[in-house]
């Protein structure tokens, strides 16, 4: 953008959902949401296993991979595995091949794309990130590739104009530094997230914009990991905060389906007794990414930084410093 990294353009990505009524009706809401989306959860067709830590030890035993034949079209009969969605632990990890792996897929992927005709353009970085994606199934990442192409051709340029009611909220940006691993950085002050004053269009653009301006800015230092850190800052968290449309929006469009593999990691900081039945509500309909998100305190999350590099919500105001 125009602006620059400076101009800490922010992110959209805001975790909750909407809670309305008494405390009985909460958990009603609860309920219903969590079992509906027991009901719908998909088996997904070709989805791959990232390289994942596992030291979770509250996790929850994970279903055995389904094996079923599925026709997928006359051309593509031979394709007959569909397994359950991949583990993802505390940290979600692209997966690597060799490079004669990396050099073959990537020049199927290109092969694919191109026998479209119309398929937007694509950058081999980007095309490689997707193969890992999808452990080196060149047909697979090229069809979740081509997605992906023509649905940010649609979406069109961002400019910080488009999306300046967000950004003026004050509520979620892109920090200036990387943290000690290489990631960038996405903060969100849930606080000042008020959901009657935001559009949800402009914070959906906000969010890719946010997604996208952290690419670059690990595209451009030598130590950039191509990997996400979230940082929500939970601090007077009330149900006027609370996102639901938006944060499944973040997490399972943006982060799942069109930037694979990019969000490492997310630290809920100071979470307060008031966000439980948001995240009970959250937590069934983002499924297996829920591990990713890390409920923890400031210090936990400051030691990732180095000295003076620290987002300045969580050295300043009630609780910090």
């Amino acid at each position: 953008s125009g602006r620059g990294l400076e101009s800490r353009s922010r992110t959209g990505l805001i975790p909750g959902a909407c809670l309305s009524g008494t405390a009985k009706h909460t958990m009603a809401m609860t309920v219903g949401h969590a079992s509906a989306a027991v009901r719908r959860a998909p088996v997904v067709a070709k989805a791959r296993g990232a390289r994942v830590s596992t030291s979770f030890s509250s996790r929850m035993p994970q279903p055995r991979p389904i094996l079923r034949t599925t026709p997928r079209g006359n051309d593509r009969a031979a394709r007959l595995v569909v397994r359950a969605e991949e583990t993802v632990g505390e940290r979600v990890m692209n997966a690597a091949g060799s490079p004669e792996e990396e050099a073959a897929g990537l020049a199927s992927v290109r092969a694919a794309l191109e026998a479209k005709g119309d398929c937007p353009p694509c950058d081999d970085q980007t095309a490689l990130w997707f193969l890992r994606d999808r452990k080196m199934d060149a047909e697979a990442a090229a069809e979740k590739l081509e997605d992906f192409l023509r649905w940010r051709e649609d979406l069109g340029v961002i400019t910080d104009e488009d999306i300046k009611p967000s950004i003026d909220a004050g509520a979620a940006y892109v920090h200036p530094h990387l943290d000690k691993e290489g990631r960038a950085v996405i903060v969100v002050e849930i606080a000042k997230h008020i959901i009657k004053d935001r559009d949800l269009e402009v914070s959906k653009k906000h969010a890719v914009h946010a997604v996208e301006q952290c690419l670059k800015m690990m595209e451009d230092a030598p130590n950039g990991s191509g990997s996400i850190y979230a940082v929500w800052d939970m601090r007077d968290f009330s149900g006027a905060n609370a996102d639901l449309d938006l944060a499944k929006f973040c997490i399972l469009d943006v982060f799942r389906k069109y930037y694979p593999k990019r969000l490492n990691q997310v630290a809920a900081i100071d979470s307060p007794w008031a966000f439980k039945p948001v995240w009970a509500i959250l937590k069934p309909i983002i499924g297996k990414y829920s591990s990713v998100v890390q409920f923890v305190k400031v210090d936990d999350v400051l030691k990732n930084f180095e000295p003076g590099k620290e987002p300045k919500c969580l050295t300043t105001g009630a609780g910090r410093g």
